[in-house]
């Protein structure tokens, strides 16, 4: 698997599916980290690379202004830059329905650009677009309501693997986000029949099966 997170912020991806992005890492499996803000310069670039590196996966940082991720022509060119030189198979990104601003423009911005990456090569075979999936969000609500995860994967295993690549972001509010996690993924945990799980949703994106490896393995 060729495994892509694409998600606002530095602290993003460990949050809601470092486990996943763990577990796959530990396979030997590809995996790259698609943050749309900040840069590797700044304090949380510099923190989102320290736990890059203890989820043994690779970094990159598109650079747009936090609390101001918009949908545009621009945004949508560097990403399609960055997906060409990946070349995932499978990305998770956030909830379309995610609360917050910079959230929801991620996921809008990754569909227009997965439509321009794709579809004059795909248009007659719906199998070469990379799977989508969603990730949680803040107390798994969402604008209209819970999310509901259709996919389960069990990070019981590497649970302190997960923490540690969320305690590498030092400058925000850690114990709000530990907490959180931690009962989300004691809830999704119960719904997937063990201890800890991260929850995703499937996006079959334009018609698009999902017939690849499960995710988390």
């Amino acid at each position: 698997m060729r495994l892509m997170a694409v998600m606002a912020h530095p602290d993003d991806a460990e949050i809601w599916c470092g486990g996943a992005l763990i577990l796959h890492a530990e396979m030997g499996d590809a995996v790259r980290i698609c943050t749309l803000s900040y840069t590797r310069e700044a304090v949380r670039g510099k923190e989102a690379l320290e736990a890059a590196k203890r989820m043994g996966c690779e970094v990159e940082f598109l650079g747009l202004e936090d609390i101001a991720i918009r949908d545009t022509d621009n945004a949508v060119d560097q990403l399609i830059r960055s997906i060409d030189s990946f070349q995932p198979d499978t990305i998770i990104t956030h909830w379309y329905d995610d609360m917050h601003p910079d959230h929801e423009a991620t996921f809008r911005l990754l569909r227009r650009s997965i439509l321009r990456c794709f579809w004059d090569n795909s248009i007659d075979n719906i199998h070469l677009f990379p799977r989508i999936f969603c990730c949680d969000t803040y107390s798994s609500l969402g604008l209209h309501g819970p999310f509901n995860p259709d996919r389960f994967v069990d990070v019981t295993t590497i649970w302190e693997k997960k923490i540690a690549a969320i305690n590498a972001h030092k400058g925000q509010p850690l114990a709000f986000f530990l907490d959180m996690i931690d009962r989300q993924c004691l809830a999704h945990g119960k719904s997937a029949g063990t201890k800890r799980a991260e929850g995703f949703l499937y996006l079959p994106l334009f018609g698009r099966p999902d017939d690849g490896a499960p995710l988390g393995g």
